[in-house]
């Protein structure tokens, strides 16, 4: 419980920081200091076009945390209310929701990514939505693989005969009982959506010179890794440790003592 404690007040340091931290112009270049190391002016040194680099991975974690918390949020909230929903319901409902999650299911991230960037573009926001909506299958069917087993408890059909209404019982009841399941799972989705945005920008969906994110980084410096591996490395381990991260907090002996209150 302390090390949770702990972690989620590194991050809460860590995201306060990025976003008030002061930091040079990204877009400013200076071909007459490239490739300078760490000083005071430039806390993590220059790049090839004389940009300040802590700038740039500045810029860089800030997208990344619009990306993961769009994506979160929106799967999580929508996906975990459509399970509940469906369990509960049963019939067609459940029907129609399992249908959703399998369509949103089958079709890879990266597919989404590459129709919504042909059509919209592709920005951190969109990013967000699109894994957010990519993940939303696999939240429901565990909410309501869970909210199945649930709603067979004795504690609920006293509710139900008591008169209790619907949304009293799923989200007063039902939802403190899988919390825990849904929240272990939101670390390592949380995790894993760091690690595909990375991996997308690295690749080009995300190449945007005016706002880098870490993945185009990457994929920029690239060929520095013998000559100035420290542009290699900074961008690297922030992906590392920021989806280390979301899996440790969220780990589930961590949240199992701290979860809501579990009837029996």
């Amino acid at each position: 419980m302390r090390k949770n404690k702990i972690l989620w007040i590194l991050f809460a340091t860590f995201v306060l920081f990025l976003l008030l931290v002061p930091h040079q112009n990204i877009k400013v270049t200076d071909l007459l200091n490239t490739y300078q190391g760490c000083s005071k002016e430039h806390w993590l040194g220059t790049d090839n076009l004389g940009r300040d680099l802590f700038a740039l991975m500045v810029t860089g974690g800030q997208r990344t945390l619009v990306v993961v918390f769009l994506a979160t949020i929106i799967s999580f909230t929508l996906g975990s209310f459509l399970g509940m929903i469906g369990a509960y319901e049963g019939g067609l409902v459940k029907t129609v929701i399992q249908f959703i999650a399998d369509f949103v299911t089958v079709i890879p991230s990266l597919i989404m990514a590459l129709i919504f960037s042909a059509l919209f573009g592709f920005s951190a926001p969109m990013a967000g939505i699109i894994f957010g909506i990519g993940n939303l299958g696999q939240y429901i069917n565990l909410a309501d693989g869970l909210t199945t087993g649930i709603k067979e408890k004795d504690f609920i059909s006293a509710e139900i005969s008591i008169g209790l209404q619907k949304h009293t019982i799923l989200f007063l009841h039902i939802f403190p009982n899988i919390m825990r399941q849904l929240l272990v799972y939101l670390g390592n989705n949380a995790s894993s959506v760091v690690l595909q945005y990375a991996g997308l920008a690295f690749i080009g969906l995300g190449t945007d010179v005016t706002n880098p994110d870490w993945g185009t980084l990457l994929y920029s410096y690239r060929g520095y890794i013998l000559t100035y591996p420290r542009l290699v490395i900074c961008p690297i381990i922030a992906v590392c440790l920021l989806a280390l991260f979301f899996h440790f907090a969220f780990d589930d002996s961590q949240i199992q003592k701290t979860e809501l209150t579990i009837y029996d």
